[in-house]
């Protein structure tokens, strides 16, 4: 059906062309002849002749003629519904014309011989190669039978423009046929080849800007459909284009927003202060590009957080032209994260709270099983000793499980004061707090081996207490003395972009057990003897909360266990 279409389409496009080409050579026929008329009337005024004598009058017959076809044909142009056979008839015309020119002008004397290549010429324009050699063909046909006629005297040309007439041998008639036949369709080739040509150019120029067209009908709809605001932002500042989603988001769809500063709708961000780099800059980070966040607030008051990337926009050159800023409403999305982060800190409150009363049960067992026995007045000194003993034992016990639940509590999910963290240095300081504090002993050997001095951003509180309670981790692990290697310096980041923090803590005790590895980060879950199981738990989750991460390392020659910390560099 589009093929059809675009058939007619082409077919009444070629039809107009051709009759306003017709109307040119109608035209150009029509200042010919008045200007061959108006230089014979010169030529004949030099000359000092009466210009109404008799010998004149063939030529204004034959203007005459000239003028009443034209007026005719310009006349029924517009009813002609063959235009092809209304072309040929035309072109005819003017080859008859033409050597009717010649014959009034001295026949093989005539200097207007040159005539019919115009006409070839228009021939070629108007009918393309076809046209122009038979155009050629007729020409070459009445150029020599006129000729021929009056070579064996059977035709007497008049001698309008020339009166004097000069005899000529068989050799100069043929001679002037055979070179004018030749450039007849020297012409006629040369005339219709470019004439084609030129129809390919055009014809492919036309498809071209069909195809340019719906390229930038297709661009601007998709452009205009996408579910993201897209501003394009010229070298100064100025908005070149704001799509319809744009101006949804922003709430400026009855106002005009091309022409206007960018900064006067987003007042905190400068298109100035952004890269002009074309390409990856020399800061130039791999991975998924960055996506800052900003509030704007709408016409109506409402505040909306926009999430936002920016990009180089470029020239057809590739050079660098502007800036193109693509933004989401992101106000539902975190109105959706703050609810399900409400959900976690919920869940999680009642799988402590779950775990922690599993965990006093066996505490008040014991304490009141003590508490009982003392009510006995019976028992011993010694035995009343003991028991009160085991009475503060479990309440410190208690205390300690209460103390590390709330640090976890307050920790995971409080303020965080984050800094630029020297983390060889906190190492350091962490080292000698647990010297001071006697939690190292002399059969312990303690290596630190710093191939950097990265710096991080981090709460520097919660890194101690994430360094603190792995160094004791490993210290315990290895109750006979052993050694205790933290080694620190740069890694490549997990996504490519650059490098990275890396802190090894590795110790030489007996290792976690196999089917415990894949618990040991669970709250309350321990394989001592003694204590809570909320030590990793913290850790973990403070190493998430840094943009950190935590992996283990179990070795089985020599046994020992190896804890890796991976904190991003502060920029």
């Amino acid at each position: 059906m589009q093929v059809d279409y675009d058939l007619e389409v082409n077919t009444i496009n070629g039809e107009l062309a051709l009759r306003r080409k017709i109307q040119g050579l109608l035209l150009f026929r029509l200042l010919l002849a008045v200007f061959f008329l108006l230089l014979t009337i010169i030529v004949q005024s030099r000359r000092d002749q009466d210009l109404l004598s008799a010998h004149l009058q063939p030529i204004y017959f034959f203007s005459c003629i000239l003028f009443v076809f034209t007026i005719v044909g310009a006349l029924s142009l517009g009813r002609i519904r063959n235009l092809k056979r209304f072309a040929y008839v035309q072109l005819f015309f003017d080859v008859g014309a033409v050597t009717v020119l010649i014959y009034l002008s001295g026949g093989v004397e005539s200097l207007f011989s040159f005539l019919y290549m115009p006409v070839i010429i228009c021939a070629a324009v108007l009918l393309y190669r076809r046209g122009s050699l038979l155009t050629a063909a007729f020409s070459s046909v009445c150029y020599g039978t006129l000729l021929d006629l009056q070579y064996f005297g059977w035709l007497l040309p008049l001698h309008v423009v020339n009166q004097t007439a000069q005899a000529r041998d068989s050799g100069s008639y043929f001679h002037s046929i055979l070179m004018n036949i030749a450039v007849f369709y020297l012409v006629a080739f040369m005339s219709g080849y470019l004439a084609e040509e030129l129809q390919k150019s055009s014809l492919k120029i036309v498809e071209q800007s069909k195809d340019l067209r719906r390229l930038e009908v297709l661009h601007r709809n998709i452009v205009h459909s996408i579910t993201s605001g897209l501003i394009t932002i010229g070298p100064s500042g100025e908005i070149l284009f704001c799509n319809n989603f744009a101006q949804d988001i922003l709430g400026l769809r009855s106002e005009p927003v091309t022409g206007r500063r960018f900064s006067s709708i987003f007042p905190g961000l400068d298109p100035l202060t952004w890269p002009r780099v074309v390409g990856p800059g020399p800061g130039h980070k791999k991975g998924p590009p960055e996506r800052p966040e900003i509030v704007y607030r709408n016409p109506l008051g409402e505040e909306l957080h926009l999430g936002y990337a920016v990009s180089v926009l470029q020239n057809e050159t590739g050079k660098w032209a502007g800036w193109i800023f693509i933004f989401q409403d992101l106000t539902q999305f975190k109105a959706m994260e703050e609810h399900l982060k409400r959900l976690e800190r919920l869940v999680f409150a009642g799988r402590i709270a779950a775990e922690i009363s599993h965990e006093i049960k066996n505490p008040l067992a014991a304490m009141s099983g003590a508490v009982q026995m003392l009510e006995d007045e019976s028992i011993p000194d010694g035995s009343r000793a003991r028991l009160m003993s085991i009475i503060h034992r479990e309440i410190d016990r208690m205390n300690s499980l209460v103390k590390d639940f709330l640090w976890l509590a307050k920790s995971t999910h409080g303020p965080e004061n984050v800094e630029n963290v020297p983390v060889c240095d906190l190492i350091q300081e962490i080292l000698d707090l647990l010297s001071a504090r006697n939690r190292v002993a002399s059969e312990h050997v303690i290596k630190t081996a710093f191939a950097a001095s990265p710096i991080s951003r981090i709460d520097p509180h919660h890194f101690r207490q994430i360094v603190w309670n792995l160094l004791v981790n490993a210290l315990d692990a290895m109750p006979g003395g052993g050694h205790l290697t933290i080694a620190v310096g740069l890694h490549p980041s997990g996504d490519g972009s650059g490098r990275e923090t890396r802190i090894d803590i590795s110790d030489s005790g007996s290792g976690i057990p196999r089917d415990a590895r894949t618990r040991i980060f669970e709250p309350f879950f321990t394989t001592k003897s003694q204590g809570t199981g909320l030590g990793l738990s913290i850790v973990y989750h403070l190493v998430e909360k840094a943009n950190g991460r935590i992996e283990v390392t179990h070795h089985e020659e020599p046994c020992g266990t190896t804890f890796s910390l991976f904190f991003p560099l502060a920029s």
